[in-house]
């Protein structure tokens, strides 16, 4: 992912981004109503703020139960090494890895943090064996089960700064 410095954005930026952030499949004429400017308006800065890397994507959010998944697990990974190619041969697997949702590069006792979902405790020795301890560069992980989704919805605050 390349670095990406702030961006500007105006009230309107920062009050669209919000509802998306709600909603990402409310269509552009309900989002233009709810903000009072236009469809054009509203399509126009969609693509602006796609283009300017704002907006990373439209996804949709599934609920892991439904889909048979409701196992989420915490799990704090120390390499071995923290050299450049340890660790990114590391996050590479991290991102070719489907269990896992989310992984976080870390400062701190830890070197990564990663958010993985599973079928349930069964799967999970397997996904470990394959993961963990084919890996040389691991040295330990530490894995915690998830007893509650308390909140899970990937919004990030935006706050508009008048300049």
């Amino acid at each position: 992912m390349k670095k990406l410095h702030r961006v500007s954005l105006d009230a309107l930026d920062v009050q669209m981004l919000k509802l998306l952030q709600v909603d990402a499949d409310r269509p552009a004429h309900v989002l233009a109503r709810a903000l009072g400017v236009s469809v054009s308006t509203i399509q126009r800065r969609i693509s602006s703020l796609r283009r300017r890397g704002v907006i990373e994507r439209f996804t949709a959010i599934v609920r892991p139960e439904a889909v048979g998944r409701p196992l989420f697990l915490v799990i704090q990974i120390t390499l071995e090494r923290e050299d450049v190619a340890c660790v990114n041969g590391f996050k590479k697997l991290m991102r070719e890895t489907p269990e896992v949702i989310e992984c976080f590069h870390v400062t701190g006792e830890h070197t990564f943090i990663a958010i993985v979902c599973l079928r349930d405790m069964d799967e999970f020795s397997p996904f470990a064996e394959r993961i963990f301890g084919a890996d040389r560069a691991v040295r330990k992980f530490c894995t915690s089960a998830v007893i509650a989704r308390v909140k899970m919805n990937g919004a990030i605050p935006i706050v508009f700064d008048a300049k």
